[in-house]
């Protein structure tokens, strides 16, 4: 198993209970997956391939932040950059949280 495929797969296991979301970003299947300096990039062959990403992206998205291995998506047709989208990731808040006391 090469590593595009891989990356792929752990996005597909993510939806493994769920086959309804799991069928929608299958697509990724059809497409190169890889992952360097905190971009996932996703290379398309074709324009509807390219569509079919963009339509399941908050389901893409999901598992990237939870995983926390991207801060970004790239989506590649053929190698050119068609869009770059943000990896909106939930920190922890701790603006209402006491502060310890200082002994």
């Amino acid at each position: 198993m090469n590593w595009y495929s891989q990356l792929s797969q752990l996005i597909l296991s993510f939806y493994r209970e769920d086959q309804p979301l799991r069928q929608k970003v299958e697509v990724l299947q059809d497409c190169k997956v890889s992952r360097r300096w905190g971009t996932l990039r996703i290379n398309c062959k074709d324009p509807q391939a390219v569509e079919t990403v963009l339509e399941a992206i908050d389901l893409i998205r999901e598992p990237i932040a939870q995983l926390r291995l991207a801060h970004q998506i790239k989506i590649l047709l053929q190698g050119n950059v068609v869009t770059t989208l943000p990896i909106q990731t939930s920190k922890p808040k701790t603006q209402n949280m006491p502060k310890p006391p200082i002994w």
